[in-house]
Parts: structure tokens; C-alpha cells; sequence
């Protein structure tokens, strides 16, 4: 356990583009990504149409910590295009 926790702090200090750290959960309004801003939601879909569906490549390119990316592809994405289908039947 241990050589794979070196392994991976070694690895994430040497990318171009470091994961960021989650913040507190109570963090104030201004600290978090606003997912309900237009511009950022296309962010959102230009970095994971680049990034293959890869959640942390997603997130490395949006500069927001992994869980926050996984989050905003499942409630904007992922139910856009269910919204869509549903309406398309």
C-alpha cells in the first residue's frame, strides 16, 4: 500500500495538469464551479468530449477536483441526453 501511495503522489506531481484538491464541504459559494452558468456547461461537454468520457482527464482540464466533474457530468450530461430520448419516443 504504501509504494502505490508514493507511486501516485509521484506520478500526480509530475502532470501538466494536477488534480485539484476537493475543498470542505461547507465551502463558501464563490469557491465552487457553477454548474448552472451556460458557458460552463459547454465547458463541461467540450472537456469531456476531449477527454473520451474520462472523468479525471475531464477534470484536470476544467480545474475542478474529480468528484465535482463526475457530479456535474451526472446531473447536466447524463440528464440532458435522458431528457432527450425520452422526448425524441
Amino acid at each position: 500500500m504504501l509504494s502505490y501511495a508514493k507511486a501516485e503522489a509521484f506520478c500526480e506531481a509530475k502532470t501538466r495538469h494536477p488534480l485539484v484538491k476537493p475543498g470542505p464541504i461547507d465551502a463558501r459559494r464563490a469557491q465552487k464551479a457553477n454548474w448552472s452558468d451556460p458557458a460552463m456547461r459547454s465547458k463541461l461537454a467540450d472537456a469531456h468530449a476531449m477527454a473520451r468520457g474520462d472523468d479525471e482527464k475531464a477534470a484536470r482540464i476544467l480545474g475542478v477536483s474529480l468528484g465535482s466533474a463526475r457530479l456535474a457530468k451526472k446531473r447536466h450530461l447524463d440528464a440532458a441526453a435522458v431528457g432527450s430520448r425520452q422526448k425524441v419516443s
